[in-house]
């Protein structure tokens, strides 16, 4: 089972409410907006590490790629 922080259970279920009501993925920077983090890098360091836990996958150089992998987690503190 994966381990998520809040942090990244958050992003995950923005990118899933984003996906869902446009049909593309939310960009770096509405992310950040929608979550009130501090900065694109910010965004950029939970998903790549979301990419490697393997939660969510995305498409090296495109726009709007994020995609979320089918898996179980668990959130942490």
């Amino acid at each position: 089972m994966i381990k998520l922080t809040k942090k990244q259970l958050a992003l995950l279920n923005f990118i899933e409410e984003f996906t869902k009501e446009n049909s593309y993925s939310p960009s770096y920077r509405e992310i950040m907006s929608g979550l009130g983090l501090s900065s694109v890098s910010a965004v950029a360091e939970h998903i790549d590490n979301l990419v490697d836990k393997g939660v969510i996958k995305k498409v090296p150089g495109a726009a709007r790629s994020l995609e979320i992998a089918n898996f179980r987690h668990e959130e942490t503190v």
